[in-house]
C-alpha cells in the first residue's frame, strides 16, 4: 500500500493535513523541530503521536552521531514517545551498527540520509524498515534520484525483505509523482507541496465555472440540496 506522510512537526498543519489529505504517519527531524522555535520537544512529540494514533506511523530522528549516544538516544525516544516509535538513523557506519542492533531488539527503524543505490542496500540489509532516501537533494548533487530509487526496489523485490522507500526532500509536486512512479511506496512530503497540487487556479477556475452554471438555471447561491 501506498504511502502519504507529512513532514513537519506543526501541531496546525497536521491537524489541516490529517483532516483533509489521506496520511498515513508523520516524519521529523532536527531541522523540522528548529522550526517550531525553542519548544518542549518531547511534549511535542508526545502531542503528534497522541494526535497520530494507533494508524499513523510517528518517525522520531536521533542527533546522536556516535553508535553508542545514538543507541541510548533511540531506546530515550522510544521510552519517552511510545515503543512503536519509528527511529530515524542516517545510514553511514555509525548509523548502520546502530540500526544492526537496534533492529535485533525488534526496534522500528526507518534508515535515513541516503543518496545512492548501495547505501540504501546496506540499510536494508541491515534491518531498517524503511529507506528515506533525499530525493532533491540527490539532484542538488548531480545524482539521479531516479535511478537510485528503481535500483533499491529492485535489490528489495529480489531479496524478499519488507523494506519500504520513504522517498523525502522534495521541492515540487513533479518530483513526488515521479519517485512513486519509479518504485517508492512511501513519501514525506510538507504541507505546501499537497497544498500546490490541489491549489491550481485552473483547479479554482473549473469549481466556480460549475458553480456558476448551476446558479444560472437555479438561482444565486442554489445547490443539489436547495432545488
Amino acid at each position: 500500500m501506498t504511502e502519504l506522510m507529512l513532514d513537519t512537526a506543526n501541531m496546525e498543519e497536521l491537524k489541516f493535513g490529517f483532516a483533509t489529505y489521506p496520511i498515513s504517519g508523520v516524519t521529523s527531524n532536527p531541522t523540522i523541530l528548529k522550526k517550531e522555535g525553542d519548544i518542549d520537544v518531547y511534549a511535542r512529540l508526545a502531542e503528534i503521536k497522541k494526535l497520530c494514533g494507533k494508524d499513523k506511523s510517528l518517525h522520531v530522528q536521533v542527533v546522536s552521531t556516535e553508535t553508542n549516544a545514538i543507541l541510548e538516544e533511540a531506546h530515550c525516544i522510544l521510552d519517552r514517545v511510545g515503543l512503536d516509535t519509528y527511529i530515524k538513523i542516517p545510514a553511514n557506519e555509525a548509523g548502520l551498527t546502530a540500526i544492526k542492533k537496534l533492529a535485533a531488539e525488534g526496534v522500528n527503524i526507518t534508515a535515513t540520509s541516503i543518496y545512492s543505490t548501495m547505501q540504501g542496500i546496506l540499510a536494508v540489509l541491515a534491518g531498517a524498515k524503511y529507506n528515506a532516501i533525499y530525493y532533491n537533494r540527490m539532484e542538488d548533487n548531480n545524482i539521479d534520484p531516479q535511478s537510485v530509487v528503481t535500483e533499491i526496489r529492485q535489490f528489495i523485490n529480489n531479496s524478499g525483505l519488507n523494506t519500504k522507500i520513504l522517498a523525502a526532500s522534495f521541492k515540487n509536486v513533479s518530483q513526488v509523482v515521479n519517485a512513486l512512479n519509479n518504485g517508492a511506496q512511501s513519501v514525506t512530503v510538507p504541507l505546501s507541496i499537497l497544498t500546490s497540487a490541489v491549489g491550481m487556479a485552473s483547479i479554482s477556475k473549473s469549481v466556480d465555472d460549475f458553480k456558476r452554471d448551476f446558479e444560472t438555471i437555479h438561482g444565486t447561491g442554489s445547490t443539489m440540496l436547495s432545488i
